[in-house]
């Protein structure tokens, strides 16, 4: 054969392949994103929670980078104020935020995010053909397992959690990794280990399982191939002093990087096994498809009873589980005509596959192996959502599938336009039941304006807080506050996250409630802060009412702005309330009295932090003088907040004296390390009460 005809020829095969992967990847871009296209990107994908807040988080890390006079830091996006590094109570998507900045420097930014998201499921397709590639198989093979990989129903119905998308990095790992196994080298663990960083950085769920994953798939090798244990045992030994170097380089840099998580949860603590078992895998959620499915109507029935359910909608198709037993009689009754390095892998994945399925699952009557990996693997406490190990499981299946596919294609089908047209069959099946009709989507419209009118109204402020419409899901209005924030560079106390900072809590917060989230955390100097409401609050709100300097309406007239000068000076102001108490009493004993008391004060008296308000007394003898004894000053704690202007019942429980003789008992509220309130003013519920031996 001449040289320009063999160039020919793979020119051709090259051109044929390329053809092949370019339309299976516009197909599944056009199934994954319909709705956006079909509206003019007028709507946008998923919805309006996870959706803005990943958008969010790439829009902070571009002001990061792009905007020097930007509020925010890096670990600090300004909301939560003033709470730092809230960036570590989520997904922080640095190992792909490059993508949306190139977008973003010529788009706005839902657009930018809009090709963020389409350009990572590009990546994972491209990613992972390009892994496939290398063990030479059918480019229908190859097609059909980077579409399922990148498109699949699995990803695409979790297409709200958009910190799932850029998992291209795992087939670039994958591959580094099996020729590390077969040939451990420097250069190679080098590149392993950034790459596994990289995908960390990209997605914490993903970074975490693949780790997970590689330890498995790294101990399933050395079980089964003893040539390779004995090459990696013989590398060790070789190159210790720079294996020990790198590891421990890669490790303080992973350290180093998850830091801001570490104090995360020493501060919120693990996610409780009980909150992780309702998002462990069934056996029900790997036939659990999601709605809009071809599948959906057969298997319904299937997630019915499921906990969470949108979040068990693991099922890929009829095709992968077909694929997969056909995979399994191939390794078990062709295995001798298998190439063995390619029996290696496919075993190996099978197994790692097999694995992760079964410590993953639960069984019934709560029973799982994942406990054991709860409380023993580092970070696993942390992963809520572990039907996500999707993500990792189907990857190694994939590969397992395509190759032993691709072999038992050629071993039954000698012609090869014959093959092909197997194989393109098989491609055409697997991607028709990938499709997911009525995907959600909601119109960016109506969100934009609402948060341009929030924006408009907070410049010149230097905090703000957007009281909560308890008729819609909080969260809406947390994130058009946030997004307000960053478009007017203005801190937001507003705050939506996959955690919440200790005592926030969710619940629409009153000014009160708002100036004492900010004493608590901290805010000591002087600011200017607004409250925006979409009702008039200057009746209702004691401190709207009385500290408001400025107000400002909407263009709309949809929201008004209260501006308030910080801080506010503190009256410590009080009404209590006795109805019933004896004249005399007993030494040592301990009476029981029913009270009101109401916040005359002008902040809020909470019995949580670090400063609780809480109820007590003090003693005073027949010259006045302050009795101290053991008991003296035992606090009664308040069963909730109390608002300025509001009261409580309460049933004091006091103890007396050890001394006989004539007391005067103070009743009063203490702020905790603050003041005492009968120390603040003239005013206070005395009592005369004489103590008698028993």
């Amino acid at each position: 054969m001449t040289k320009s005809k063999f160039k020919n020829i793979f020119l051709s095969k090259l051109s044929f392949s390329l053809g092949i992967y370019v339309s299976v990847c516009i197909i599944g871009i056009g199934m994954a994103f319909y709705p956006t296209f079909l509206s003019g990107f007028s709507s946008m994908q998923n919805d309006v929670g996870d959706t803005r807040l990943n958008n969010y988080f790439l829009e902070h890390s571009f002001q990061v980078f792009f905007n020097k006079d930007y509020v925010g830091g890096l670990w600090s996006p300004a909301f939560f104020y003033p709470y730092k590094q809230v960036l570590a109570f989520s997904d922080n998507l640095f190992g792909s935020a490059p993508i949306y900045w190139f977008f973003r420097a010529f788009l706005s930014s839902d657009v930018a995010f809009t090709f963020w998201m389409i350009t990572a499921c590009l990546l994972n397709f491209v990613s992972f053909a390009f892994l496939l590639k290398q063990f030479k198989i059918n480019p229908f093979l190859i097609a059909l397992g980077s579409f399922i990989f990148a498109f699949g129903m699995p990803r695409i119905a979790q297409l709200g959690h958009q910190q799932l998308l850029p998992q291209f990095f795992t087939p670039l790992v994958f591959w580094i990794m099996w020729n590390f196994i077969k040939r451990p080298q420097r250069k190679s663990l080098i590149m392993l280990l950034i790459l596994v960083y990289l995908q960390v950085l990209a997605g914490i769920y993903l970074g975490w399982f693949l780790l997970f994953s590689l330890v498995i798939f790294l101990g399933v090798n050395y079980s089964l191939s003893s040539k390779y244990l004995t090459k990696f045992i013989a590398y060790c030994k070789s190159d210790s002093k720079s294996i020990v170097a790198i590891t421990v380089s890669w490790v303080s840099l992973m350290i180093l990087t998850l830091l801001p998580y570490l104090k995360a949860k020493s501060v919120l603590g693990s996610k409780s096994y009980s909150e992780v078992d309702t998002m462990l895998p069934r056996l029900a959620s790997w036939f659990s498809a999601p709605p809009g499915s071809l599948w959906s109507p057969l298997l319904k029935w299937v997630s019915q009873d499921l906990p969470w359910v949108h979040e068990h909608y693991m099922f890929a198709g009829l095709t992968i589980i077909l694929l997969t037993g056909l995979s399994v009689y191939t390794v078990i009754c062709l295995k001798n005509s298998l190439n063995p390095e390619k029996l290696l892998l496919v075993n190996s994945c099978l197994l790692v596959f097999l694995i992760i399925f079964c410590l993953s699952l639960r069984l019934p009557f709560g029973l799982s192996l994942w406990r054991i990996i709860y409380e023993i693997v580092p970070g696993a406490s942390v992963i809520r959502a572990v039907t996500r190990i999707w993500t990792i499981s189907y990857f190694y299946l994939l590969v397992a599938v395509t190759v032993c596919i691709d072999f038992l294609l050629r071993a039954k089908i000698s012609n090869k336009q014959w093959r092909q047209l197997a194989a393109s069959v098989l491609c055409l099946i697997g991607i028709a039941e990938q499709i997911i009709f009525g995907l959600p989507a909601y119109e960016k419209a109506p969100l934009k304006q609402k948060t341009t009118e929030i924006s408009e109204l907070i410049k010149g402020c230097d905090i703000a807080y957007l009281s909560l419409n308890p008729a819609i899901p909080f969260y809406i209005d947390h994130l058009s506050a946030m997004w307000a924030g960053i478009e007017a560079n203005v801190p937001v106390i507003n705050g939506y996250s996959g955690n919440v900072p200790p005592d926030y809590g969710n619940d629409p917060k009153s000014t009160a409630q708002v100036v004492h989230w900010l004493d608590s955390v901290g805010n000591n100097s002087p600011s200017k802060l607004c409250i925006i409401s979409r009702q008039p609050l200057d009746k209702q709100d004691n401190l709207i009412s009385r500290y408001t300097i400025q107000k400002n309406i909407s263009f709309s007239g949809n929201f008004i702005s209260y501006l308030i000068n910080l801080p506010i000076n503190k009256i410590f102001s009080q009404e209590i309330k006795l109805f019933d108490f004896p004249d005399t009493v007993e030494t040592n004993s301990v009476i029981k009295l029913p009270v009101i008391v109401k916040n005359t004060s002008n902040f809020l008296w909470s019995p949580k932090g670090d400063h609780p308000t809480n109820f007590s007394y003090r003693w005073l003898d027949a010259n006045g003088k302050l009795v101290v004894f053991d008991g003296d000053g035992d606090r009664t704690v308040l069963p909730w907040e109390l608002e300025p202007g509001d009261s409580v019942a309460l049933n004091a429980f006091i103890k007396t004296p050890g001394t006989l003789g004539k007391y005067q008992l103070i009743l009063t509220m203490v702020k905790e390390k603050v003041a005492w309130f009968s120390e603040r003013e003239t005013q206070s519920t005395k009592v005369n009460i004489t103590v008698v031996s028993p």
